[in-house]
């Protein structure tokens, strides 16, 4: 946001400033697993372990769809959304429905932005075909 501010922003400042949401990310739901390590919570470590994942794999869906096809701003669960409701967990000690929702709905996130790629892939891969016309075959000539 300053970079954009400023009007300062580079390929690299995005790069690096995605690298970084990851980190906190994960350094924050680490810190829920030792907590809940320490609790002795085997229940709430899993899910705990399956919301890092799913976080990983909302950001990692969204950067290799955009490789093959221009965007793919599918789903819900968002970074924003995500730490939004790990404070609604917080401030109302209701962190294990929160974990749910994040687990739940970032998983259909997940699935639901494979199905997008796949779909807009095909989609591109059609209309190239469309677009390239076939090499004429030698009994044409």
């Amino acid at each position: 946001r300053v970079a954009r501010e400023t009007n300062q922003v580079t390929r690299f400042g995005g790069f690096l400033d995605s690298v970084l949401d990851r980190y906190s990310d994960l350094a924050l739901l680490m810190g829920m697993l030792i907590y809940y390590a320490n609790i002795n919570r085997p229940l709430y470590i899993i899910l705990t372990a399956v919301v890092m994942t799913t976080s990983v794999m909302i950001s990692y869906t969204r950067s290799r769809a955009e490789n093959i096809i221009p965007k793919c701003k599918v789903g819900f669960m968002e970074r924003p959304e995500r730490i939004v409701l790990l404070m609604i967990g917080t401030f109302f000690d209701k962190m294990a429905p929160v974990l749910w929702v994040i687990a739940v709905i970032g998983t259909v996130t997940v699935i639901h932005r494979i199905y997008y790629t796949w779909q807009e892939s095909c989609r591109l891969e059609e209309a190239q075909r469309v677009l390239t016309p076939l090499p004429e075959s030698p009994a044409s000539r």
